[in-house]
């Protein structure tokens, strides 16, 4: 009987630090929230095979990867006849496409690439990285 005050004392004091705890949390939650979402970037510099001009990843999270994103590319490839190769990186079909983009030059490169910039930016974890 002796114990039920400071288990009574013990349960008010750990509640009153996990609602200081929340609260701080919350507060800085919509930061996080936000520096992630607006600014995850979709353009590297980090191609890691140096025959490619342009390397596109595709990533998942665990249910695949983006499968629209993904055709879009491959159909702005194939429509322009170039040469590719794709490398699968994981086990749910994540794949990197290095475009070595020998066939094209100039602005029609340069459009391409921001062709396929606009893509990932609208695809789930799909990046480019530009050599």
């Amino acid at each position: 009987m002796k114990n039920n005050p400071l288990l009574f004392i013990g349960i008010v004091f750990f509640s009153i630090v996990s609602c200081k705890s929340k609260s701080k949390t919350t507060a800085t939650a919509p930061f996080i929230e936000e520096t992630t979402a607006q600014t995850q970037p979709t353009e590297y510099k980090g191609v890691t095979n140096d025959s490619c001009a342009v390397e596109m990843a595709f990533g998942s999270y665990g249910s695949g990867i983006d499968g629209k994103a993904f055709d879009e590319t491959i159909a702005k490839i194939d429509a322009k006849k170039l040469k590719y190769t794709a490398k699968n990186i994981g086990r749910e079909g994540e794949t990197r496409l290095c475009l070595p983009l020998t066939e094209i030059k100039g602005n029609e490169k340069s459009e391409f690439i921001n062709q396929l910039k606009k893509i990932a930016l609208g695809g789930q974890l799909v990046s480019v990285s530009i050599r």
